[in-house]
């Protein structure tokens, strides 16, 4: 079965550069900063809720953002 990822949205959370997730970077209580892309095809943002959700494995193959 083939799974069909839009590129722009993030796969988890659906979030988008038009409309980015929110989440507070030192825990709570912290200004919230909008998310990035984690990986250069788009498909995962770097909310920590998201990337949670993705298996070890896969991250490691993941290809990721340039710093």
């Amino acid at each position: 079965m083939t799974t069909i990822v839009d590129t722009d949205k993030c796969r988890v959370c659906g979030c988008t550069p038009l409309n980015p997730c929110l989440f507070a970077i030192g825990g709570p209580g912290e200004p919230l900063e909008p998310c990035a892309w984690l990986d250069s095809d788009h498909t995962l943002c770097t909310n920590p809720r998201c990337v949670a959700t993705v298996p070890l494995r896969e991250l490691e193959r993941m290809p990721l953002m340039p710093i």
